[in-house]
């Protein structure tokens, strides 16, 4: 295996911190913290083919049912190439519905960020739901 090149330590670092304060910011619903880790050219896509921009994907985060209790990133992996980085993880997410039901959602993501005026920025956006765990017999 090849040795890392200290920049892209650096870079491995600084996009792992990234998915880490957007895990934050959707736990507490900062779609202002969101924004600013987003490019406004930011698109996600998910589940169903569906493409949302920057402004409905930050609607649709305000607009979660009930509270938040958790958001957590699971085997989170950051790739870099020049001034693109891929992370790639689960991510999992606790809500308490209104009628005090909770529910978990978990997904897999794959977040391609852009080097841009030397911070790094998501631009895209993908996650699917994960698969329900076998039972086995």
């Amino acid at each position: 295996m090849a040795p890392q090149h200290p920049r892209e330590s650096e870079d491995v670092r600084a996009l792992l911190a990234l998915e880490a304060s957007i895990v934050r910011a959707i736990q507490a619903r900062d779609t202002q913290a969101l924004q600013e880790l987003m490019a406004q050219d930011f698109v996600f896509r998910g589940a169903g083919d569906v493409e949302t921009d920057l402004t409905a994907f930050l609607a649709n985060i305000a607009a979660i049912p009930g509270t938040i209790v958790s958001v957590e990133a699971d085997t989170v992996r950051a790739h870099v190439f020049g001034d693109t980085g891929v992370l790639t993880g689960t991510q999992r997410a606790r809500v308490r519905l209104p009628d005090g039901t909770e529910v978990t959602d978990v997904g897999h993501f794959t977040d391609v960020c852009q080097r841009r005026d030397g911070h790094w920025r998501v631009v895209l956006a993908h996650s699917l739901p994960a698969p329900p765990p076998s039972n086995p017999d």
